[in-house]
Order: C-alpha cells, then sequence, then structure tokens
C-alpha cells in the first residue's frame, strides 16, 4: 500500500476511534472488542506498568483523585504543553493487568492542559489504580479506594497552608507514608504573593511569576502557582497515594478575601479593593487544577456564579463530610478593612451580629444538610471548615472591653454562628466536629455559645504545612508563650493552643469516638526532608454524644 495513503487511513482511523472514546458508543464497543484493539489504533500500548516508561518530563505535575464517593472518582493530570491524545486507564491491578475503564482526553490550552475526568460505576470498597498514557510513556501510577458501603473506621488526614517559599514539604514526606483513607485539605493550597512582608518570612524557595510582580494579578500568574506548587515531589506523593477532598480559602485569590474584596491590594494593583475579574481568574485556576467534582462555566463573567464549591460526601451511618466555602459568599469585614485594629485585634466590634460567613444560600444549604445527616442516622457530622469557629478572646479589659484575636475568623461573624449553635440544640444533633485549617497553629476545642454546659459539638484546627505562625512571626519565645498562656486563660473552650509547629492531623473515626492526633515536624528548613522527623504533639478523643476532648496524649 502506498505510505502516505496508509497514513491517511491511520489518521482517520485515530480521529475515529477518538471521537467513539468521547461518546457512549466507546462504551457500547468495548463490550465486544478488547481494549488493544482501541488502543492500539491510537498508537499507544495496553503493556503493563514493567514496559512503560514514567515521565515526569511529560506529566510534570503528576496525577491526582479527588472527590471519591461509593462508585466514583475525579481523577486529574496535567501534560507539560503536548496537545497528544493521551489515554486514561483505570485497573483493579498494579500492573494494569486487569483494566476496567479507559479513556482518550485531549489536552487543551485553553485548560492549561490540564485533564480531569470523573469516573463512575465503580465498586465500593475497592483499591484501583490509574494511570495516563501517551504511546508507551506513562505518568506516575495513582491510586485510591472508593468508600465501603457503610464503613466501620475512617481515617483521614486533615491539613492546610502550604507556601511554597516559607519552607520545604518535609510535613507531605512523612505524611505520604501514613496508613489512612484520604486527605481533607482546607485550604490555602497556593499562595497568592510570593514576597509577603506580612507573613512570608523565610523565603526558602524562591520564583518568579510571569508577570513580574510579587502578587498573582492574571489567570497565567494563578496558573503558574499551581504548576510551581504542585512540582513538589512530596506533594505529588501525597497526591497519587490519596483521594483529596479540597475546599478553597482566601490565598486561592487573596489574604483575607471577601467575595471580590482584596484588602491587601488597592488602587495601586487593581484600581480597587474590588477586584472581580482576578476573583475570575482565581476561581478558574484552581477548577482547572483541583480534582474536584464541582459546578463551573467558563463564561460566567458573574465570580459569584461562576462556580459553586460547597457539598457534602456520605460514609453510611458512620459520618458525613459537608464541605463549606468561607470566602465566595462572606460579608466584608465587620470593623472595616485595616489590618491590627479593624481585621485583627478590634475592641468592642458591635457588627459582628450583622455579618455572614455563608451566605442565605448555602447557609440554609448547611443547616439543611446537618439536619438531614441527623435524620439519617449518620453518628458523625464532620464539618470541613477554613476558619476557626471557636471564640478566641485576645484582650478583656476591667471595664469589659473585649478584643478578639481575628475578625477573619467565625468571630467576626458571630451572629450567624449563634445561629447554627442554636440551631444543633434546637434539632437536637449530636456529635458535630469542626476539622479546621487558616490559623497555621494546632488548636483543639469544645463549642458553645455562653454556657459551657450546652456544649454543641467540638473543633480540631491543624496547623500549617509550612506557612509562618505566630511561633515564627513573634519571633520572641517569651512573648509567644505569653501569648498562648493569655488566650488559654481567656478563652476556656479552648483546651490546647500551640503555634510553634507545623505538620498535619490525623483523625480516626469510630461508631464510639473519634481520635485526633496532632503530628509536627522537626523542621521545614531542612531540604532534605527525609532527614527529618515526625512527633506526636498531642493525641485527644471525643466520645460520642459527649462533645466533651480528653487528652490521651502518653
Amino acid at each position: 500500500m502506498n505510505q502516505n495513503k496508509k497514513s491517511e487511513i491511520d489518521r482517520e482511523k485515530r480521529e475515529f476511534i477518538l471521537f467513539l472514546a468521547k461518546t457512549t458508543g466507546a462504551v457500547w464497543l468495548l463490550r465486544f472488542f478488547p481494549v488493544s484493539s482501541f488502543i492500539s489504533g491510537m498508537g499507544c500500548s495496553t503493556s503493563s506498568s514493567r514496559e512503560t516508561k514514567i515521565s515526569y518530563e511529560l506529566f510534570p505535575q503528576s496525577v491526582a483523585s479527588g472527590d471519591v464517593t461509593q462508585s466514583s472518582v475525579v481523577l486529574w493530570t496535567r501534560t507539560a504543553g503536548d496537545t497528544s491524545p493521551i489515554v486514561l486507564q483505570v485497573s483493579e491491578s498494579k500492573d494494569f493487568s486487569s483494566i476496567i475503564f479507559q479513556d482518550v482526553l485531549t489536552p487543551k490550552s485553553d485548560d492549561d492542559f490540564t485533564l480531569k475526568k470523573k469516573i463512575e460505576n465503580l465498586s465500593s470498597g475497592k483499591r484501583y489504580y490509574y494511570r495516563f498514557l501517551k504511546d508507551n510513556i506513562s505518568s506516575p501510577v495513582g491510586t485510591f479506594k472508593t468508600i465501603e458501603k457503610n464503613p466501620e473506621r475512617i481515617r483521614f488526614a486533615f491539613i492546610s497552608c502550604q507556601d511554597y517559599s516559607n519552607g520545604f514539604y518535609s510535613a507531605f514526606y512523612h505524611l505520604s507514608q501514613e496508613n489512612i483513607d484520604f486527605v481533607v485539605h482546607l485550604g490555602d493550597y497556593i499562595y497568592e504573593t510570593i514576597s509577603s512582608p506580612t507573613f512570608q518570612y523565610a523565603q526558602l524557595r524562591q520564583f518568579e511569576l510571569p508577570s513580574g510582580r510579587k502578587t498573582a494579578y492574571d489567570l497565567n500568574d494563578y496558573r503558574a502557582l499551581y504548576k510551581i506548587y504542585r512540582s513538589d515531589r512530596y506533594l505529588q506523593a501525597v497526591h497519587e497515594r490519596f483521594p483529596f477532598y479540597i475546599i478553597w480559602d482566601d490565598h486561592e485569590f487573596a489574604n483575607d478575601s471577601a467575595q471580590t474584596l482584596s484588602p491587601d491590594n488597592g488602587k495601586d494593583f487593581y484600581n480597587s479593593l474590588y477586584q472581580p475579574e482576578r476573583r475570575l481568574y482565581a476561581s478558574r485556576a484552581w477548577y482547572e487544577y483541583m480534582p474536584a467534582d464541582v459546578y463551573f462555566d467558563p463564561k460566567e463573567q458573574n465570580p459569584l456564579k461562576q462556580i459553586k464549591i460547597y457539598r457534602k460526601f456520605e460514609f453510611g451511618t458512620l459520618m458525613r463530610l459537608i464541605m463549606t466555602d468561607e470566602r465566595l459568599y462572606r460579608s466584608e469585614h465587620p470593623c472595616g478593612e485595616g489590618a491590627f485594629g479593624q481585621r485583627y485585634l478590634a475592641t468592642n466590634c458591635e457588627n459582628i451580629n450583622k455579618t455572614t460567613m455563608l451566605g442565605q444560600e448555602q447557609f440554609d444549604w448547611f443547616l439543611k444538610e446537618l439536619e438531614n445527616s441527623h435524620k439519617d442516622g449518620v453518628i458523625w457530622k464532620i464539618h470541613g471548615n477554613e476558619v476557626c469557629i471557636s471564640q478566641m478572646i485576645f484582650v478583656k479589659s476591667d471595664s469589659g472591653q473585649i478584643s478578639y484575636l481575628n475578625l477573619d475568623q467565625w468571630d467576626g461573624y458571630a451572629g450567624e454562628r449563634q445561629e447554627i449553635f442554636k440551631f444543633i440544640k434546637e434539632k437536637q444533633i449530636k456529635n458535630y466536629v469542626a476539622v479546621t485549617g487558616d490559623l497555621h497553629t494546632f488548636v483543639a476545642g469544645e463549642l458553645y455559645d455562653f454556657d459551657p454546659k450546652e456544649k454543641v459539638g467540638v473543633e480540631f484546627t491543624a496547623t500549617s504545612i509550612t506557612s509562618s505562625n505566630l511561633g515564627s512571626l513573634l519571633r520572641s519565645a517569651e512573648l509567644f508563650e505569653q501569648v498562648e498562656k493569655n488566650l488559654l486563660e481567656l478563652n476556656r473552650n479552648l483546651k490546647f493552643f500551640n503555634s510553634h509547629y507545623h505538620g498535619y492531623a490525623i483523625c480516626e473515626v469510630t461508631r464510639d469516638e473519634i481520635i485526633v492526633e496532632f503530628w509536627r515536624v522537626s523542621s521545614i528548613e531542612e531540604p532534605e526532608v527525609e532527614k527529618t522527623e515526625k512527633i506526636l504533639l498531642k493525641k485527644f478523643r471525643v466520645r460520642r454524644d459527649t462533645n466533651t476532648i480528653e487528652d490521651l496524649t502518653p
């Protein structure tokens, strides 16, 4: 056969197969023909992982999985600008001898060459492996396990605040070796700034943004941040091994943001504190790079309607994970957008009862999910909560004047917090547990409004992976100890407060109790993270129906 004619036939064959792969026709044909008959037509191999070559050059951000359920998962990768068709394979075996799903995906520059696919009709409680292929070049192999129909035990990590420039990812090195089911990420996956004088002191890993600015300005800048953060091999290892449930906090857009408001970047940056175009860029980049099953409309120009990321996940009657968005719909800060005296350490701020953290629609949804969990007989209601819901009074004068530590937290939205607590009491909802990030501090607290006898739940806050905490910002051991002592004395709801270390938290859920462990790492300044250690800082227990934190630390 004429070589040109053969090439033309091969091209038409590939186009036909690509068309089938994107339609229900592929599912029908796979009933009658083996996987290899299609993949070979694409010029891709179906050989086992031993016969393929893993390439971080082609797949520089590796792979990720997320939002896993009993029967579905979202799988993700990115190519290094290659627009060739990429084959996604899911297998029941690590050597890919038992492929149960495949699809052909095409990277596009409009999506920054990211690829994301929701896989459905999976078996519950089953281990799967996945990879992306171009010819015999493979991405790293990722794995996930679907949720059991009604599990007796769940063990997960919760983390947040991983400023790339501020340290090395020793926490991710240790986390990748944990025996857990999944990771709950509570935001600040990236930081929009690369040298902020207010909270980025160390600058151990330096880089530049495409715009040449020190703060993310446009879509290219936000995309660059995700590419840089996800280039870290230790973060990649955690994504390869565990599925994530991810929510954002403020730094995915701007520090202490509220809707389109960016308090720290004013007229000298975007001609206004309100930056809807920049908010659209930030949300789009987050959607492109996160393995999340959320609504997104790339054509929508209203930032509050472009994307919706609050959602819930069911784990039989053992637990329900309810994740809220505490940035896109919240009110502005109650006492102004300045730093000290307004957002932080504001005195006698009366407007805290007039603000909303969730917005009316999400607030109603959240209460309904709590009530539905109760009615469905779910034991543990786990709230994926970005900012601390525990009260944190910093100063209380003899005259009764009160200054809160941080009004960017729920203390600045106390009226809505009180409504939530009242609802939980009235509906007799038990075992509410908030898992939280943002503060770069290990915190354990019991939740109540005014009367400690009327506790409505508990909160555990994980410290940062690397981001600066009070210990590094104050730079004085004596001052640091006084701050911690002061907070614990003024807030009897707090059972533990430590803002000196970096690390992560592990939560084990059974029908009778939850166990929470705070793990710290020995250093974030050591580039050879394998030389670092993980140390158990604290271990707590909450027995079912008690809302009481017990210290089990050895």
